[in-house]
């Protein structure tokens, strides 16, 4: 059987329970749908699998197989594994239901491949456990009071309900936010008085946050994105310059180091690592906002332009679901934006999908549950507190709660952690701004 969320000596020790471990074979391989490239591991024991077998014959003959069925996530299953076990049989394959959700699986293992798969839609069961998992962020921004704020804000996925972190040690607004290896770090921005360099990381097992190594150009509007390890801080702004600029920050070494800088310069961007490479999306150039996209190959480090969206954007949210790139409101050059496309970097193409319940610009979004996040924002009238989630399968946004502060300009994350390892330090809730 296979585990995506599962580490190899909890499921060792799952199996070693069994009466008969001696029979245990276990392969290890690297994961590569899952984008991370983290191990999961295979058993293959004739023993526990007929163990396993005998409860499923069981629920077929209660009728209650498909029951149980929906509850494994097929189509995470190596589809040597899915074909050459599962699909083999016989109770799996004399249930109508159980072979509906067979083709299920071979079709999103299809659809990775690229091939067109009439109808195709993602579910629950496509979407690995581990995803559902961890502490959405909302960090710094600026409100109606004008000054960038230190506070962080964060939502409780089994509570539904936000609640306040220890603070940052600098304000910032249009910041660069992005949660890695189950810590988030904070970079650049502006304090109210300069542009920042500065980062500054959140240990979720400290609760405090702690400034690391610095950037080489100070800037606000810098979008992050992760790709196998390292974190890109990419373009940005000052009070003179759009920048083209693109750095990369080792975390082991705790060193920041330049890369090939973008095609065109981009202040307020969008970003976030899809497949193997890392997306520069929209912004502004000192002139205009802008339409085209923009992607990194670390490989050859190279940009190359893709096809463009539909609408030029800056401050726009950019997250990632389901294999495809999803841009979520943002400026243009006379007001903020409710509009929502995505791209799929397969077909290399873009749609439109269900624009935002409100205008936002300066928006900040992150991907969590199988479903989008927009946090804060400005409508053109006043800074926001709301917040609003995208469900792919209706393709709608819901209203969903609202933060204490009123924000636009945030950058927001989801860790890898416990709300209990969080603990707010009692300064946070006492400076709840209006939203003017």
């Amino acid at each position: 059987m296979a585990s995506d969320s599962v580490n190899g000596k909890q499921a060792r020790n799952h199996f070693t329970k069994g009466k008969r471990q001696q029979h245990q074979q276990v392969k290890t391989r690297s994961s590569a749908s899952d984008g991370g490239g983290e191990d999961f591991f295979i058993f293959e024991a004739n023993e526990a699998w007929r163990d396993f077998h005998g409860s499923l014959l069981q629920f077929y003959e209660n009728g209650e197989l498909c029951d149980v069925t929906l509850k494994v996530r097929l189509p995470l299953l190596p589809v040597d594994f899915l074909m050459g076990v599962v699909a083999k049989e016989q109770i799996v394959k004399q249930n109508l239901k159980c072979r509906d959700l067979l083709d299920e699986a071979r079709n999103y293992h299809l659809h990775l491949s690229s091939r067109a798969v009439p109808d195709f839609e993602y579910s629950v069961r496509t979407t690995p456990r581990k995803h559902t998992a961890g502490v959405l962020f909302c960090v710094g921004g600026r409100g109606g009071s004008g000054d960038p704020f230190r506070s962080i804000e964060c939502y409780s996925i089994n509570k539904n309900s936000w609640f306040f972190g220890p603070e940052m040690n600098s304000r910032r607004r249009h910041v660069g936010v992005i949660s890695v290896e189950g810590k988030v770090y904070a970079v650049g921005g502006h304090d109210g008085n300069e542009h920042l360099g500065s980062m500054e990381m959140f240990d979720p097992l400290t609760n405090k946050w702690m400034m690391k190594a610095s950037m080489n150009t100070k800037r606000r509007g810098i979008a992050l994105a992760s790709l196998g390890g390292p974190i890109y801080a990419i373009g940005g702004l000052d009070d003179n310059t759009c920048f083209n600029d693109v750095e990369r920050y080792d975390i082991e070494s705790d060193q920041w180091s330049t890369v090939a800088p973008m095609i065109t310069p981009r202040g307020g961007v969008g970003s976030v690592a899809l497949l193997n490479h890392v997306y520069a999306v929209g912004g502004n150039d000192g002139v205009a906002s802008l339409s085209s996209v923009e992607r990194y190959d670390p490989h050859l480090d190279k940009w190359i332009e893709v096809k463009e969206m539909g609408q030029r954007r800056a401050g726009n949210g950019v997250s990632e679901l389901h294999g495809c790139l999803y841009v979520v409101g943002g400026f243009d050059d006379n007001s903020p934006l409710s509009s929502v496309e995505r791209y799929d970097p397969r077909s290399n193409k873009w749609d439109y999908v269900a624009a935002l319940t409100t205008p936002r610009g300066g928006v900040g979004i992150a991907t969590v549950m199988g479903k989008i996040f927009a946090v804060g924002g400005h409508n053109g009238n006043a800074y926001l507190n709301t917040v609003e989630a995208f469900d792919p399968v209706l393709n709608r946004w819901e209203l969903v709660g609202s933060v204490s502060h009123c924000r636009a300009g945030a950058g927001v994350a989801v860790c890898a952690c416990l709300t209990s390892q969080i603990r707010d330090v009692g300064r946070g809730s006492n400076t709840v701004v209006d939203c003017m």
